[in-house]
């Protein structure tokens, strides 16, 4: 697909809830992967191909100059808990959230899945459990660890 073709697909970051799926029949849905656990690839597609909801997949990568092209209209960050502090987030979220703010989307938090994939990616150095960085590089890559978003970002 062509990004002139996309027709204001809803951002979505985090680990889906069943509950949420209401919120996006009719639209399509675009599909981070979630690095390095690729919580996109591995939980958020096949359930939306379970519940034949369309949607597009989208390198992390990506989304900075999607958002710059005014191609992302609503984002949902699927947060793990409430705090007083905010919403505690995966890895990524605060980055989502700023990019949607910057841009002037409206960013909507909801409580997503409980999931575990045993995480044997914690950082960009490896892929599917495979070494992609190694020697001295690797001392560079940062692990994912979770972020709280609070009010004021949102």
């Amino acid at each position: 697909m062509k990004i002139e073709e996309l027709n204001n697909p809803i951002l979505i970051w985090g680990l889906l809830s069943k509950e949420s799926l209401k919120l996006f029949k009719g639209r399509t849905v675009l599909v981070a992967e979630n690095r390095p656990f690729l919580y996109g690839l591995k939980h958020n597609i096949p359930l939306l191909k379970e519940h034949n909801i369309p949607f597009i997949y989208c390198t992390d990568n990506m989304l900075g100059y999607l958002f710059y092209k005014n191609k992302i209209k609503k984002t949902f960050i699927f947060y793990k808990e409430k705090t007083k502090e905010g919403f505690l987030a995966p890895g990524g979220s605060l980055y989502v959230s700023l990019l949607s703010r910057l841009h002037d989307v409206p960013v909507g938090p909801f409580l997503g899945a409980k999931v575990n994939f045993g995480d044997t990616d914690i950082d960009a150095s490896t892929l599917g459990g495979k070494e992609i960085i190694s020697g001295d590089v690797k001392r560079w890559a940062e692990p994912s660890k979770d972020e709280v978003i609070n009010a004021e970002v949102l």
